[in-house]
């Protein structure tokens, strides 16, 4: 499916458009808001950072300082304290933590604002097993499998698909199909299972979680070097319930159609998920919070060494000379513009590329010989649009009940997921989390005109694609708020995954280390995790 379609073709075009007159079609909420990044803040650190610099003394020292609290800075952090590193601190330029995994709650309710689901893990992903049975999420029983608390699982009905005037259960459009197209859905799941049973010479699976422990031989970079629609050509696969199942996948997972994400990437979506035993998709853990919930859990044993509003703008070395040298950190307050710097042993950057970048004191990089670059064909970040919209009650159904996950086959958005759906609150007032990603060629031009729009825009839009499958919602929408995710996650486009600056972005630079998702391109809980793991497991070990 591509770009254009239904909702997400209006969504486009009103993109371009002048005036909410020419497409509006109904009454607004009385409530709602337009939320975004803080790139005021964001734009003066990369201002910031072209400027000489001023030495400052330190006011504070630090074992270590972990810059950004989305998933990936928060488990360094965690990780560093349960080796027993008490001076550390996390430094946030948002007033929220979490990242794109952040959560909300208003008038009773808890809803996500981005990630809102964990696969059950398997059971040789130890650390990521070992936080969740700290979380009191998961137990390994005597025979070593995992037992996950029932209520953190996902509750039935999981999720439906509105196609031909109705709702279905399952996500596969299967009211659709004919039965060659379901032999063909059969022939593709055989196709998983072998890829995901397959290893190299040196026993590496092709595809596992996390990604630094798949294999990186020549069949894995075949697959990068193709598209997912190029594969799925190449192996017959014609059906179009079963392209647009892959179609979904990619922009879920990855914000891109299945012509622009890599092959590997789009078979590691649902490869990498299978159980080894049933031979079917890990099953899904969930929060009314979202990830939001992960992130408290995160957070917990940081107190007063988390603070937010801070934005680091240069990281120096206190001698140049020297590649292991103890650090500077100039930081601005977000707020008040006042300046301030830390020392530390240790710095862990846990912020994109195209930030982090900046941050690295430009002549001590020159003076090392180090060029980090961000090419936007290897480090591409795709927008996002996530909208909350509160029902006073919910509406008219047809065949298949409301479910966790909801989607709309001739919408190109990915559908809602039902904030009290996990709580058993089938009747009455809920949260709707709506989610649209928006693939585009040319992702920074897509970029700022998404941050032009209006919230009336923005609620018109989101308005009318829940209006295709459910056309009474409109009068029960009492309140609308929306997020604009200017850069919500890296895109795994053809060619990206195995690319060398992707891997050297992964080294550290003396005692500066790097933990974030798109320093492997998938964007999950998963590898944000590990990621974290490993820069603390650099500067700990």
């Amino acid at each position: 499916m591509a770009f254009g379609a239904s909702a997400v073709g209006l969504f486009a075009s009103t993109l371009g458009c002048d005036s909410i007159a020419d497409w509006v079609s109904g009454d607004l909420p009385d409530a709602g808001r337009l939320l975004s990044q803080d790139r005021r803040a964001g734009h003066q650190v990369r201002d910031f950072a072209a400027k000489p610099r001023a030495p400052q003394r330190p006011s504070e020292k630090h074992h270590c300082v972990v810059i950004g609290a989305g998933v990936a800075g928060l488990s360094a952090a965690w990780h560093a304290i349960e080796q027993g590193v008490e001076e550390i601190v996390v430094l946030e330029l948002e007033d929220e933590i979490g990242g794109t995994s952040r959560s909300g709650s208003l008038e009773g309710f808890q809803f996500p604002w981005g990630a809102h689901y964990l696969p059950v893990p398997k059971p040789d992903n130890q650390p990521l097993v070992h936080f969740l049975s700290q979380c009191g999420v998961l137990k390994v029983a005597s025979n070593a499998a995992l037992e996950v608390q029932e209520q953190y699982l996902c509750r039935e009905p999981e999720e439906r698909i509105f196609v031909a005037d109705q709702w279905w259960g399952g996500l596969y459009p299967e009211a659709v199909a004919t039965p060659a197209d379901l032999l063909e859905l059969k022939r593709f799941r055989a196709n998983l299972q072998r890829l995901a049973a397959q290893r190299d010479v040196q026993g590496r699976p092709l595809f596992i979680l996390p990604t630094r422990h798949c294999s990186t031989a020549e069949q894995a970079r075949e697959l990068d070097r193709i598209s997912m629609s190029q594969w799925m050509d190449a192996h017959h696969f014609d059906s179009k319930p079963l392209r647009w199942l892959v179609d979904y996948a990619c922009r879920d997972d990855y914000g891109l159609n299945a012509d622009q994400t890599s092959a590997w990437a789009g078979l590691f979506y649902f490869a990498a998920r299978i159980d080894p035993i049933s031979g079917e998709s890990q099953d899904v853990m969930t929060w009314p919070a979202g990830n939001g919930f992960l992130v408290d859990q995160l957070a917990a044993p940081l107190g007063n060494r988390l603070r937010l509003g801070q934005a680091v703008v240069r990281i120096s070395p206190q001698d140049a000379s020297s590649k292991t040298t103890a650090l500077e950190i100039d930081v601005m307050d977000s707020h008040s513009g006042a300046m301030s710097t830390l020392a530390a042993e240790h710095v862990i950057v846990a912020v994109p590329q195209f930030i982090a970048s900046r941050m690295l004191d430009a002549a001590w990089m020159s003076s090392l010989g180090i060029e980090r670059e961000t090419p936007p064909n290897v480090f591409s970040y795709g927008s996002w649009l996530v909208a909350n919209v509160h029902l006073s009650e919910r509406p008219r159904e047809t065949k298949f009940p409301m479910s966790w996950d909801n989607v709309t086959m001739a919408s190109g958005s990915l559908g809602y997921v039902n904030a009290t759906h996990q709580l058993g609150m089938d009747h009455g007032p809920t949260v709707l989390t709506w989610y649209q990603a928006i693939p585009a060629d040319q992702p920074a031009e897509v970029r700022q005109r998404l941050m032009s729009r209006t919230w009336e825009e923005i609620a018109e839009t989101v308005i009318m694609d829940l209006e295709l499958a459910h056309p009474d919602i409109r009068r029960l929408i009492t309140r609308l708020d929306a997020m604009i995710w200017a850069h919500a996650m890296p895109c795994p486009r053809v060619g990206s995954i195995f690319h060398p600056t992707r891997h050297a972005a992964q080294l550290p630079v003396g005692n500066v280390h790097f933990a974030c998702t798109d320093l492997s391109g998938i964007a999950l809980f998963e590898e944000a995790f590990d990621h974290g793991r490993r820069a603390a497991l650099e500067c700990f070990a």
